[in-house]
């Protein structure tokens, strides 16, 4: 099942707004995704420009939604057969705890893998939520691609080569029309040398939570830093949540998750920002990255949410 929707800017003025009563934003591309099972429910086609993804996951495991720019003449066919099953080799090595030939496995992707583009998208929601995430997209090719694993299996790899792994190819057509940023609330900034750096005076209610990415690096797991939102319980380990958001580790974004994620924006370009749509109860939480060692690369922020207001 696939569908397009781009809604006119009073009807997603009341889903995306600014809080505390400001102006609603300009109109945007609204596309609805659905994750059901291992499977995308998207559209093909959307059009150029600033775009809100609404991510609503109606499975029973955790899921997220990254989206990716592939090279030029390259598409999903492409990701599946030289991109998910190296990775999926490379992990079934790490498991059984050969580091080395797990390292030369993952030195077999393509050349063209080097050439993908990642531009954020909707980060870890728990089963049952919704994670809504406006980013930039220019024209070209995309992959949405969700690579939780469940069994050691990543959920973008499917061991059947007859059928795709968690994976939804769309177009981005142009020329781009006039659309504008969503207004924040909130603002955060992810550096490779300071880590995430922003306010702890976040309320009750509605925020759009922008994130900017100041610079952007390559980490021990092939991928840059981003922010996911986490809500902790009285009896959450953050040892534990901070050690499953390495990929590369037996249990890393195994499921169940250790916690319950809310959203957050996957990894982005230097110089790129990622606008979060999110409603908060009173309670504690944290923002956190998904690279190796997140505390102590400053990636880990832990936050309290106060009574009503944010409205």
């Amino acid at each position: 099942m696939t569908f397009r929707t781009q809604w006119p800017a009073t009807v997603l003025s009341a889903i995306v707004v600014a809080a505390c009563g400001s102006e609603p934003i300009a109109e945007q591309n609204l596309v609805e995704v659905v994750a059901r099972g291992l499977t995308f429910e998207a559209p093909d086609e959307i059009p150029a420009g600033w775009t809100t993804f609404r991510f609503q996951n109606a499975s029973p495991m955790l899921h997220l939604a990254l989206v990716q720019r592939l090279p030029d003449g390259k598409g999903v066919a492409d990701h599946q057969a030289a991109v998910a099953p190296i990775f999926q080799e490379g992990m079934d090595l790490l498991r059984a705890g050969d580091l080395e030939t797990a390292m030369a496995k993952f030195g077999e992707l393509p050349e063209w893998f080097g050439d993908i583009t990642f531009v954020g998208g909707p980060g870890f929601v728990s089963a049952g939520g919704t994670a809504v995430t406006t980013v930039h997209l220019e024209p070209g090719t995309y992959v949405l691609e969700c690579y939780v694993k469940t069994g050691g299996i990543f959920h973008s790899y499917n061991p059947n080569p007859d059928v795709y792994g968690m994976v939804h190819q769309f177009t981005v057509t142009g020329p781009e029309p006039e659309t504008a940023a969503p207004e924040a609330t909130v603002r955060l900034t992810l550096s490779s040398e300071r880590g995430i750096e922003g306010t702890n005076d976040m309320t009750a209610g509605q925020h759009i939570v922008a994130v900017y990415f100041d610079d952007q690096t390559t980490y021990e797991h092939f991928l840059g830093h981003d922010v996911h939102l986490v809500r902790l319980a009285e009896d959450t380990d953050l040892d534990h949540v901070a050690a499953w958001m390495d990929w590369r580790q037996p249990e890393g974004l195994e499921t169940p998750a250790p916690a319950t994620f809310v959203g957050g924006t996957n990894p982005m370009p230097a110089g790129a920002t990622a606008y979060l749509d999110v409603q908060l109860t009173p309670g504690r939480y944290a923002w956190i990255a998904q690279v190796p060692n997140a505390p102590e690369k400053g990636m880990l922020k832990v936050f309290a949410v106060a009574g009503a207001g944010g409205g």
